[in-house]
């Protein structure tokens, strides 16, 4: 079935769920951070498992549903867990997640992750608020995947992948309740394995601040489909070679879970704010 053609199923089954609810913010919830948003009124959960054609999350830490509610005023969907090209999906394949959001209704992005940071500014419990990205993953969703006009022109500028105007906001709200942050650059690798110390410092080379498995393929779609995004890293740990311990996933989900009540609190000033 045609991209299109299958997003279109979604969506008209999502509006059957949810009475034709229309978020105008989105927020993708990375590793762990699936619990840590504000108490939403009128509040709709429809698991990935429900919808037609829609991916399925795999990792621990993503629970696998589209909540959908209001916080003051402001209509939200949250997609508590994403997908990784390390799952085994095709790049392309996840343009439909973001794509469903656009036609919902999304005006603007929060796309959130968990990441390892090369910069001794950014300690694990800090936010790091992209600015830019490196796309060291080799691939794109966008390949064989940007001939329908509905999701915006195959070339676009990537000047302002990320909105200057979001990250100012956010980092005001990060020094209003106390959370460490200043604004860096994402590289984005396949996985699942972490990298190798000689790759983090070629990262810090190359300029990346922190890195992580996903939000670039997430960002390269909304910003074809014309969606502002604001990128959020959670730093959960140092990056190989900077701290003598090994790393491990269940690392990234302790750490996240300890980040949550700073994320919650952030996330009330961004949906009334933004």
């Amino acid at each position: 079935m045609p991209q299109l053609a299958q997003i279109k199923k979604a969506v008209s089954f999502i509006n059957k769920k949810t009475k034709n609810f229309k978020p105008q913010i989105g927020l993708i919830a990375g590793s762990g951070l699936g619990w840590a948003i504000p108490p939403l009124e009128k509040k709709v959960i429809v698991p990935y498992t429900t919808i037609p054609g829609f991916l399925q999350s795999t990792v621990p830490g993503h629970a696998g549903n589209l909540i959908f509610g209001e916080y003051k005023g402001t209509k939200i969907v949250v997609m508590q867990g994403r997908f990784h090209f390390y799952e085994g999906y095709q790049m392309k394949e996840f343009a439909i997640s973001v794509r469903t959001l656009k036609m919902l209704g999304v005006e603007k992005l929060l796309v959130s992750g968990a990441v390892g940071s090369m910069d001794k500014q950014l300690p694990p419990g800090s936010l790091c608020v992209l600015k830019d990205h490196i796309n060291f993953m080799c691939n794109n969703p966008l390949i064989g995947n940007s001939r329908e006009p509905e999701f915006g022109p195959m070339f676009f500028d990537l000047s302002e992948a990320y909105d200057k105007t979001m990250r100012k906001v956010t980092l005001a709200a990060c020094k209003k309740i106390g959370l460490k942050a200043k604004e860096g650059v994402y590289i984005a690798v396949t996985g699942p394995n972490f990298e190798t110390p000689s790759e983090i410092q070629m990262f810090k080379k190359w300029g990346a601040s922190v890195v992580g498995m996903s939000v670039v393929p997430e960002v390269l779609v909304a910003r074809q489909c014309g969606i502002k995004v604001l990128g959020l890293a959670v730093v959960t740990n140092m990056g190989c070679g900077i701290e003598k311990k090994p790393l491990s996933h269940e690392q990234t989900i302790r750490e996240s879970k300890k980040a949550e009540i700073n994320f919650k609190k952030l996330m009330e000033i961004l949906f009334v704010k933004l």
